[in-house]
């Protein structure tokens, strides 16, 4: 299985590369899980309720990982944060890690107010400051934050790079202010279409589901913008692009014996576990640690 390849594997992030080359063109008879349950997998944060919905502003706690642990690690952003939970989630365990997971859906990280629905997304302002607020009463060591590139503000913008850069300047500063690290996990490379969907219609053609660079970048503006804002304000840039996508720009939906998108946007959850290796080793390099 991929989860334990990487696993053993010396050196995850140059297997992982390897396998992204070979990735067929038809759907392995050992997937795991099969086509048909990768959009029901939904991990613990999901289950338990706690990735905060469209309307509520509410904050819970909800600690995984070795939650007697004074070694805090938090999770911050949207469902494009979420969907890194089922590998932060083992590598906490395998450090000792308490994991404090604070997500809500569609919000971005940055201090830019969106639309959703045709009104501004004022539950997501509320939600943002209680998130950043509890942080700085968590003072946790690590703060790994992420949100999708997608999203249109309410104003809009003379000049985007400017304006969306200075918003994510402002919330990364007051996760600097808390005395964590933090690191930035840029968007993932989002498929044409519904990566499930597009290979339960061609299993033996999944070449027509492959994606490929520059085109699978959702706003290169927003992604330039982050990493603008993270050098200004000493956060770490994690670039998730070279696990999804081989170097020649190919975005495959199936690497070895597993799906790697549960939908249009979202990596899958199996998908998700197995890369637990190599997010724990850029994780370990931004803390100045050994694993």
């Amino acid at each position: 299985m991929l989860r334990e390849e990487l696993a053993s594997a010396p050196d995850a992030e140059a297997r992982l590369a390897q396998l992204l080359t070979e990735s067929g063109t038809s759907l392995p008879g050992n997937l795991a899980p099969a086509l048909a349950d990768v959009k029901e997998n939904e991990s613990a944060i999901y289950r338990d309720g706690c990735h905060m919905g469209y309307t509520s502003a509410r904050t819970p706690l909800c600690v995984y990982g070795d939650r007697t642990s004074d070694d805090v690690v938090v999770l911050f952003g949207d469902s494009h944060a979420a969907q890194w939970f089922p590998a932060l989630d083992q590598v906490a365990r395998e450090r000792g890690w308490q994991l404090v997971s604070l997500t809500k859906a569609s919000c971005k990280v940055a201090a830019v107010t969106i639309v959703k629905e045709g009104e501004p997304y004022a539950s997501c302002e509320a939600w943002r400051d209680n998130a950043l607020e509890m942080i700085a009463e968590l003072r946790p060591s690590l703060v790994i934050t992420s949100s999708s590139d997608a999203g249109d503000p309410v104003d809009a913008m003379a000049d985007p790079l400017a304006g969306w850069t200075a918003g994510y300047e402002d919330t990364f500063r007051r996760l600097a202010d808390t005395g964590a690290r933090v690191s930035v996990l840029l968007d993932t490379p989002w498929p044409r279409e519904d990566a499930v969907e597009c290979a339960a219609l061609h299993p033996l053609e999944l070449d027509r589901c492959t994606s490929e660079v520059p085109e699978t970048i959702r706003d290169r503006t927003r992604r330039e913008a982050t990493r603008a804002a993270a050098e200004t304000t000493g956060v770490s840039v994690i670039d998730p692009l070279p696990w999804l996508c081989t170097g020649a720009g190919d975005c495959p939906v199936v690497v070895g014996d597993t799906f790697v998108y549960r939908d249009d946007n979202h990596v899958s959850e199996a998908y998700a576990e197995a890369l637990a290796p190599v997010l724990g080793e850029q994780l370990d390099g931004v803390l100045g640690r050994e694993p």
